[in-house]
């Protein structure tokens, strides 16, 4: 079986888009989504979905702290587009929907990393992005510095001894 790109099942990337809650999480995956629109020559829609809105739909008239944050999402990388909105409504449901409106080929997130307790009560916004976003979906985890690298994989067996030829 050969595996290889083919011109009809890899749409090119012209639009991508990243969504911020403005955490630490996100702004470490800002620099994965810059890096992807400077190669591809994509632009970047990045989206806020307010946490504390009642309505669903655009917000037009933002103020304040959020709209600070959102004007501040700048690239540092030459001839990279960028546009900024504000959308209300369900976070997870709200990507996935201006993924599709706006014809984005490529989401590009931030993950918290919540497992647990947390994560069953809350649920991660992540998740419902990867189980239902229709273009691909870059999740970019929050690591602490100096975590301790992956430990080697269990094996149920040994592993074939190497014999010389």
């Amino acid at each position: 079986m050969e595996i290889g790109m083919s011109k009809n099942t890899i749409k090119p990337i012209r639009r991508i888009l990243f969504p911020t809650d403005f955490s630490p999480a996100a702004n470490a995956a800002f620099g994965y989504a810059e890096r992807l629109a400077a190669s591809t020559g994509a632009g970047i829609l990045v989206l806020h979905v307010p946490q504390d809105s009642a309505t669903v739909g655009p917000l037009n008239n933002v103020a304040g702290e959020k709209r600070r944050q959102l004007q501040a999402v700048r690239s540092q990388l030459p001839d990279v587009d960028i546009e900024r909105i504000f959308y209300a409504g369900a976070p997870g449901e709200v990507i996935c929907w201006i993924a599709q409106e706006y014809r984005c080929d490529q989401i590009v997130m931030g993950t918290h990393g919540r497992t647990g307790l947390i994560n069953l009560l809350m649920g991660s916004v992540a998740e419902h992005v990867v189980r239902h976003a229709r273009c691909p979906v870059l999740t970019v985890p929050s690591r602490p510095r100096g975590e301790a690298p992956l430990k080697d994989p269990a094996i149920d067996f040994p592993p074939p001894m190497i014999q010389p030829l």
